[in-house]
């Protein structure tokens, strides 16, 4: 009997996982609907994903190489202090990672998740470029190389500074990890596409973009660097939105050609469902068998 009860279960489980493994490779439009081959996805759609990264680490990189400089000599932090804001920003944002692809996965999906928090981090650089410009929201002028004790920046001022620094991790640790994967979801991977081309298409479409980091690397760690030493660090940081506000053009430009994988709901509740499952299997098979079983 439970033979046959499970033979019976088979077929209807391995339906089950089918349908939930072809509703995870469904992608859909800006607007929900099925995607067309011919009009969706493919490298056209992939390659203004990469603009957003190559912007993106370009903008990310030249705040990072200088920031515990403006951090000491123009927020006047002592050395030790500024060194901890610089690696609680860095570790901060890769931790925000995580957040980024749980909201993608499980709610948003990577398109909404990277615009949303791209502009999160834009009003970051925008905020670090006011707060540079503008001397009534810097502490006082002070060499501090020369005097060693400076007015250390205190109150709304540095609220301010920590406001903005904080809007860039969260902006840039949520978008990070759904950059390539949005590209990737760009290029079918059933069997049709894998017949003509897609797993060629799909290798050059990671080579482009490691290929895209590492010129938004290079230009940020020469170029704008340069730009922060030799005209200040609010212009430094106003070219870094500047970067940041391309790159989310590059992104939306895409809009109508993205094929976009759904989100697939919270990760909890497939686990809460397993175990309410198998806790209403115990007590059924408790009462057929009038035995105790203990958890």
């Amino acid at each position: 009997m439970d033979v046959e009860s499970s033979r019976q279960q088979g077929p209807k489980g391995d339906a089950s996982s089918n349908s939930m493994a072809a509703a995870s490779e469904v992608s859909v439009d800006w607007r929900g609907r099925p995607c067309r081959p011919e009009r969706h996805g493919g490298m056209k759609a992939a390659v203004l994903v990469l603009g957003i990264q190559a912007f993106e680490i370009m903008a990310i990189a030249a705040v990072g190489n200088n920031l515990i400089t403006y951090v000491f000599n123009e927020m006047h932090f002592p050395l030790s202090k500024s060194a901890n804001i610089v690696t609680n920003f860095i570790g901060t944002m890769f931790l925000l990672s995580l957040l980024g692809g749980f909201l993608s996965d499980s709610y948003l999906g990577s398109f909404w998740t990277m615009l949303i928090f791209g502009f999160v981090e834009l009003s970051g650089f925008i905020l670090l470029a006011v707060q540079a410009h503008l001397p009534q929201l810097r502490p006082p002028a002070c060499d501090m190389k020369a005097a060693g004790q400076c007015e250390e920046v205190a109150g709304v001022k540095a609220g301010i500074f920590f406001a903005a620094l904080y809007l860039v991790a969260l902006g840039s640790g949520c978008l990070k990890p759904n950059i390539i994967a949005h590209g990737a979801d760009q290029f079918r991977r059933d069997g049709e596409d894998q017949a003509v081309d897609g797993g060629k298409r799909l290798s050059s479409y990671f080579n482009a973009a490691y290929f895209s980091f590492c010129v938004g690397e290079m230009v940020a760690l020469t170029v704008l660097v340069w730009v922060q030493t030799r005209s200040g660090m609010d212009v430094g940081f106003g070219v870094s939105a500047a970067a940041m506000a391309v790159g989310l053009v590059s992104l939306v430009a895409g809009v109508f050609f993205y094929r976009n994988k759904p989100p697939q709901g919270s990760i909890c509740t497939p686990i809460a469902k397993v175990r309410t499952s198998y806790q209403q299997g115990a007590v059924l098979s408790q009462s057929y068998h009038g035995h105790s079983i203990f958890f």
